[in-house]
């Protein structure tokens, strides 16, 4: 069976280094700013584990510029790319599906997504979910807060400060 071969490109935004990979099925993972440019290639491929890696972003500059927009305070979308989520399970398929939906500058509930994707006592699951969502941003996991409004955590980390510096951009921007 062969290897999967991926696409990646690595672009500054004002906010940071920003990046993603892709294969011929779709976005595969998105990389949130970093400082510096060789973090973002070093999370692409801890994240891939493949050789089949290629910087290439034809095909993608249309996402690029949106990223760039977006980190600028503009309203985007990013509704219209298909992911590649192949590797997951239906319920994570689902939850992320549902995520994507969820417009610039509206905010749900981990209750609310369960709920919205089918499965209502599952908000644990939905946390987890967002926890390890490989696409944030495009899957905009950063617009799920807990119920009693506080942020909850954000790319695997408790409380990040970037969740919130990316929903009070959109509070601004609608």
């Amino acid at each position: 069976m062969s290897e999967n071969i991926f696409k990646y490109a690595i672009f500054l935004t004002t906010w940071g280094w920003a990046g993603f990979a892709a294969d011929q099925k779709g976005l595969r993972i998105f990389i949130l700013p970093e400082e510096r440019k060789e973090d973002v290639l070093f999370e692409i491929r801890e994240e891939l584990k493949c050789n089949n890696l290629f910087e290439d972003n034809r095909g993608w500059e249309n996402l690029i510029q949106k990223v760039k927009e977006y980190y600028a305070g503009k309203k985007v979308d990013f509704t219209d790319y298909q992911l590649n989520l192949d590797n997951y399970a239906n319920f994570k398929k689902e939850i992320l599906q549902t995520v994507k939906k969820i417009p610039y500058g509206e905010i749900r509930s981990y209750k609310e997504v369960a709920e919205a994707a089918g499965y209502p006592r599952a908000y644990r699951a939905v946390g987890s979910t967002m926890r390890n969502n490989p696409l944030p941003l495009v899957v905009p996991c950063h617009r799920v807060i807990k119920s009693d409004g506080s942020i909850g955590g954000f790319s695997g980390q408790k409380d990040n400060p970037l969740k919130k510096k990316m929903i009070d951009l959109e509070s601004e921007g609608k």
